[in-house]
């Protein structure tokens, strides 16, 4: 590059360059206006009479019945029309007739079994060398508009998919071929001509129906925290809320689902027995009480095609606690063990001890049960335990009660008495603490008497007496009754630590003093007593019992 010698120098020669580009623009314009005024003159007089030449826009073409029948056919405003009249003069094979555009034939619906073949045709009249020609296809969901597979212009071929085979028969029949159909296939495919002259489409559509079997692809939900990674085919739900299950089932023909019980359920549903005819099956504030294995079923006709689906439910509650024994009676100084069971669903739940109300911080837990124990019994330690267990859910707690109160004793004398005034009670005690002092007590009264509770009974106070004999076995005899009636009878033992569990016992006196000696044997059999249902009554079979017993004895 050369530089300028001088400031003036330079804007001399910059200015010189200036006077050129201006001459060279002022030199085209003017060619441009001559020739504007040239083909102004060549319309002019192609109006005014026969012209050589036809003029389309900027195209001079010479004039001729084959150029005459080109333009009538595509026309002066279209874009590049002088150069599109051009091509049709030159290759007159290609020339246009009115109603001479690219058709097409062949579109219908076709049904295909999933894994086998199936092939569209489709015939197209009127296409030239230069018309396009295309298939596409829209699926059945998600697409708007076609997916192109297979293109032609001219020579040149080209195809989006390895899985189609497209063959054409010289621009007449155009077959496309799919190898081994899948369920993804289904939708509608279409061939298509685009004209290069008119820029008009030709189409047909042809719709593809994909039958496949039945098949279960699970269940709904399967995201936490419904669903455990190590367990997934276990849902869970929290208590009382309402729990819906999807059955995830799809097939072609749609099938029947319907949802049943796989296993015996405590209420609502039995095993076996349907419980929705649909995909969705709703438990309304469900409980512990619906856990278990449910079963998706999905048919497509008798004897079709069916699947099946199992899944197993459970409910995430508070925990649910069980005392292994509630009542314990223990000696002082012996060892105590309290056992509370624990269900709980999440893990972990937390137990915590109290006697009366104060917290202890004794005691042992793992994940199902939680363990008191008291190695030697105290008076103090008589008392009542509370074991409280939380999760996340809730919180449940279980009772207890250590005591030294006794016992309750058992009656083991007959409801029938041999004699018409007095009455013996013949009882069993097994005595857990038999360093405690204890006595007995026994209330009895009339029947068919007022009833005023124990205050308003007659009671007689029996102390233990030991018969090496009979161990653990106590009697004592009640005076001054009434002939033919019936009593009932409270017996319970009293110690230092209050009174034991109540024994309630009636019996009933003879109505005849019955007899004793060797004669009896010889004495007349009374007729049994027989009721109002026809049916002989108790005590006249124990009477009779009686009577053949006291025989027996003699003999």
């Amino acid at each position: 590059m050369h530089r300028c010698a001088g400031y003036w120098y330079c804007l001399y020669q910059g200015r010189r360059k200036e006077v050129f580009r201006e001459r060279g623009l002022y030199t085209t314009m003017i060619l441009q206006a001559g020739l504007m005024l040239i083909l102004a003159y060549l319309a002019h007089a192609q109006g005014a009479g026969k012209s050589e030449h036809i003029i389309i826009g900027s195209t001079i073409i010479p004039n001729s019945p084959l150029a005459d029948k080109c333009v009538s056919q595509l026309g002066r405003d279209e874009y590049n029309a002088g150069s599109k009249v051009k091509d049709c003069i030159r290759d007159p094979d290609t020339t246009p007739t009115p109603g001479a555009l690219p058709s097409t034939s062949g579109g219908k619906t076709v049904t295909s079994n999933e894994g086998e073949s199936v092939e569209f045709v489709c015939t197209v009249t009127g296409m030239k060398i230069n018309d396009t020609f295309a298939w596409t296809f829209t699926p059945k969901v998600g697409v708007a508009r076609g997916l192109p597979l297979f293109q032609k212009q001219g020579e040149n071929a080209q195809q989006t998919s390895p899985w189609y085979t497209f063959v054409d028969n010289n621009r007449t029949v155009w077959r496309m071929t799919i190898n081994k159909v899948q369920r993804r296939d289904t939708g509608v495919y279409s061939c298509v001509v685009l004209s290069s002259r008119s820029q008009e489409i030709q189409s047909e559509n042809f719709t593809l129906v994909v039958r496949y079997p039945v098949q279960i692809n699970g269940v709904s939900p399967r995201d936490p925290p419904y669903v455990r990674p190590e367990e997934p085919n276990v849902i869970y739900f929290n208590e009382t809320e309402n729990a819906t299950l999807l059955c995830l089932s799809v097939g072609n023909p749609i099938p029947d689902t319907f949802w049943r019980r796989a296993e015996g359920s405590r209420r609502r549903l039995q095993s076996g027995e349907i419980f929705s005819m649909s995909k969705t099956l709703n438990i309304y504030n469900i409980s512990v009480d619906d856990e278990g294995i449910y079963t998706c079923e999905a048919r497509q006709g008798e004897g079709i095609s069916r699947d099946v689906y199992n899944v197993t439910v459970r409910v995430q509650h508070a925990p649910i606690v069980d005392e292994k024994q509630d009542l314990v009676r223990k000696r002082k100084g012996s060892s105590v063990e309290l056992v509370c069971i624990i269900d709980s669903d999440p893990l972990p739940a937390t137990a915590l001890w109290y006697k009366g109300d104060n917290l202890l911080t004794v005691g042992t837990s793992t994940q199902h049960r939680s363990r008191l124990v008291i190695t030697k019994l105290s008076h103090k330690d008589y008392h009542n335990y509370t074991c409280v267990v939380t999760n996340i859910l809730g919180t449940s707690s279980c009772q207890f009660v250590i005591t030294g109160r006794p016992v309750k004793p058992t009656i083991i004398s007959s409801h029938l008495s041999p004699k018409m005034h007095v009455n013996t009670l013949e009882w069993t005690y097994e005595d857990y603490d038999t360093e405690t002092e204890k006595t007995f007590r026994i209330y009895y009264q009339q029947k068919n008497h007022k009833k005023g509770g124990l205050k308003g009974m007659p009671f007689y106070e029996v102390g233990l007496k030991f018969n090496p004999q009979k161990p653990m076995h106590y009697n004592t005899t009640i005076h001054d009754l009434r002939a033919n009636s019936t009593y009932s009878v409270v017996l319970f033992a009293v110690n230092a630590y209050g009174q034991g569990d109540e024994e309630e016992f009636e019996f009933r006196t003879a109505a005849v003093e019955r007899k004793k000696g060797r004669d009896q044997k010889n004495q007349p059999t009374a007729a049994p007593q027989v009721g109002g249902n026809g049916h002989m009554t108790s005590s006249t079979m124990a009477a009779i019992l009686m009577s053949i017993c006291s025989a027996l004895l003699l003999l």
